[in-house]
């Protein structure tokens, strides 16, 4: 049967209508989805001992929902267990899944792999590293996954960020630390404005049951932690974090290594001029040429290498990768120390202002701390030559160049990295951007469709104003983006992204010639 052009043009419609639909109603409530797995329990413990030792026990119970827990991520359905033969012992205290119909399923011995870490390969430093790779057997929908075992390390130095929110719901965590009422732990929660107060408990108390010396028990319960956001721009202590520690590793005599061999080496290579863009050419050299073993400090006893050792081995864990900077940087007159929660950062003082930069990867460096509430300006005048590309049929683009301060993050956000809906706050920069340039056009071609003029303000936020117009050969754009606070909670979000998409809303300007 044929049908008639309008009819199928109809359907079509229909089709393209319900589709695009589909895709609004997925764009706005893309952060609304059912759960993966749960976490019935998470439980952590050290005992730090008297003789200088101490023993890490860990526990899961982790319930799966969905196939994607052990499928598109394969994060639950194998657990992995990295440790240093040198400093730890490993014991495997219990690995089983309990079926959803109660049938426990203990894992059988073929299913225990010994292997060389993917994060110590291509660095003889930690090729003695071991991971065990535990492969879960009986799952299936529904069931409970419960992982248990115990580090013993000839040490008793701690030093601990544990996230209190995963990648997935957990209904309870246990965190236990138990030391000599001689030696001092520190223990803080960051991020409690976003910590309700009902989810935490604290007790410590004193037994008298080891060594005739009265151990302290530091205990905290957390329940009903839900997932962890995953949204661009999150502030720092977005997700609470509880701090352990009884000592802060010292990274000062390694990184003051001013002169070290092969760091002249290094700023003849990148180095070319003083500044922001000399430091972030340093970064950026140390990343490239570094290779990062992804190691959690603890199984190197919370020792990091000189950065003489890392330069000379090529590679090494993150702080490893920050002494060096450090150092490089130092020695070139710079203020630098390595830094971060996890000191995988370097911060660097310029103008009293500190800046930080990650030594994983290329990320700009950006402000930090108070030195974000700093107005960053920028102002940009002069005239300058169009460059366009031609198009078909007498047409011609002319691309509005990009607007960047030199070495720094951009102080406005894609808007590409804004969704609708939002959960928590952006960690913005306030600035105050001014631009008013001119560019001058070949003879004979005209702005189509006439001057463009936007204007957009919101108390309290800030304001865009954005104009092009062409007066002869001459094709003027006023761009002023101000933002009033470097933090946008969320009542101010939907007028913040308005800001940001009327901001980068004209990249281009197409001309005709007459």
């Amino acid at each position: 049967m044929k049908f008639p052009i309008f009819e199928v043009e109809k359907v079509m419609k229909k089709i393209f209508l319900a589709a695009a639909v589909f895709a609004l109603c997925t764009l706005q409530f893309h952060t609304v989805s059912a759960q993966d797995a749960v976490y019935k329990l998470l439980r952590y413990e050290w005992t730090l001992n008297p003789d200088g030792t101490s023993d890490y026990h860990y526990r899961h119970e982790v319930q799966i929902l969905r196939n994607r827990a052990l499928v598109a991520y394969a994060d639950k359905g194998e657990t992995f267990v990295v440790y240093n033969p040198d400093l730890e012992t490993l014991t495997v205290n219990e690995v089983y899944t309990i079926q959803k119909n109660g049938t426990r399923v203990d894992m059988p011995q073929n299913a225990f792999v010994y292997q060389l870490p993917s994060e110590c390969a291509d660095c003889g430093r930690f090729n003695h590293y071991r991971e065990l790779a535990m492969v879960h057997t009986g799952m299936e929908l529904g069931c409970t996954i419960v992982v248990d075992y115990t580090i013993h390390r000839q040490y008793n130095l701690l030093y601990e960020n544990i996230p209190l929110q995963r990648e997935c719901p957990v209904e309870k965590m246990e965190v236990k630390v138990q030391y000599p009422a001689d030696m001092e732990v520190e223990y803080k929660v960051l991020g409690v404005d976003y910590l309700p107060s009902d989810k935490v408990t604290r007790t410590m108390s004193a037994t008298t049951d080891r060594n005739t010396v009265a151990p302290v028990t530091l205990l905290y319960e957390f329940k009903d932690m839900p997932q962890a956001p995953r949204e661009p721009y999150m502030p720092e202590d977005i997700v609470p974090t509880l701090r352990l520690y009884n000592g802060v590793p010292d990274f000062a005599p390694a990184f003051n290594q001013e002169g070290f061999s092969g760091a002249r080496d290094v700023m003849g290579l990148v180095m070319n001029s003083r500044g922001k863009e000399n430091i972030v050419n340093a970064r950026n050299y140390v990343v490239d040429n570094i290779h990062l073993n992804d190691i959690h400090p603890s199984h190197c006893g919370y020792r990091h290498a000189t950065a003489e050792e890392v330069w000379q081995s090529g590679c090494g864990t993150a702080v490893d990768k920050a002494v060096l900077l450090a150092a490089i940087l130092n020695g070139e007159g710079y203020r630098a120390a390595v830094a971060g929660d996890d000191a995988d950062e370097v911060a660097v003082w310029i103008d009293t202002l500190e800046y930080r930069l990650s030594v994983r990867d290329k990320s700009p460096m950006s402000l930090y701390g108070k030195a974000r509430d700093e107005v960053r300006t920028l102002n940009v005048k002069g005239t300058f030559n169009g460059v366009l590309d031609t198009l078909e049929d007498g047409f011609f683009n002319f691309t509005i160049p990009f607007l960047t301060i030199q070495g720094e993050r951009d102080p406005w956000i894609s808007a590409s990295q804004l969704p609708l809906v939002r959960t928590t706050p952006v960690q913005a920069s306030a600035c105050d951007i001014h631009s008013n340039t001119t560019y001058l056009l070949p003879k004979g071609v005209k702005m189509v469709g006439g001057k463009i003029s936007r204007k957009l303000a919101f108390d309290g936020i800030g304001s865009v104003e954005f104009t092009v117009k062409q007066s002869g050969n001459k094709l003027r754009i006023v761009r002023n983006l101000k933002v009033e606070k470097s933090l946008i909670p969320v009542e101010d979000y939907a007028k913040y992204r308005q800001l940001m998409a009327l901001w980068q809303s004209v990249d281009a300007v197409l001309l005709r010639a007459k």
